[in-house]
């Protein structure tokens, strides 16, 4: 199965193995702060001092996460360049996101972060530059036994 894009054909994305990386990150960012244990204030009514970092940290991974999910999601069902756009925002966002919602003390969720974006925003990079690369590509001459060859008429 192929896609169109930008007037090129492209192998189905069911083959591109950055956007099932992608939803893999997301639901590990979605998991992080119960498997790493940096959600315990969060939503449980405390707004003060080390419990506010400890909330944003947890609240950033959850949404982000389905956020990504989706995104990695609607990648794998069609070919659109606006998916990997996304995807580097997003990346460079779960990167930024300890030192933008101060959370930078809690190293499990500055560290956890750090990874999941720099993965997301580098996965982004690689397929968008395999995008471009599609994109710019000669087109391809048919095998040697399918061209279009006009018939050869008699000698005169």
């Amino acid at each position: 199965m192929a896609t169109q894009f930008g007037g090129y054909t492209v192998p189905s994305r069911s083959y591109r193995w950055q956007d099932w990386a992608n939803l893999a990150l997301a639901i590990w960012l979605f998991i992080s702060p119960w498997v790493l244990r940096f959600s315990l204030a969060a939503g449980a009514g405390v707004v003060n001092g080390p419990d506010v970092a400890v909330s944003h940290a947890a609240w950033n991974a959850w949404v982000l996460g389905v956020i990504v999910f989706l995104v990695a999601l609607s990648a794998l069902a069609s070919l659109q360049i606006w998916q990997e756009y996304w995807n580097l925002v997003l990346g460079a966002w779960i990167f930024a996101a300890p030192w933008a919602l101060g959370f930078v003390g809690l190293a499990r969720a500055s560290w956890d972060h750090w990874f999941v974006g720099a993965l997301v925003f580098l996965l982004a990079l690689w397929e968008i530059s395999q995008l471009r690369n599609v994109a710019n590509a000669p087109a391809a001459t048919p095998p040697l036994g399918t061209r279009n060859v006009p018939p050869r008429g008699p000698l005169t």
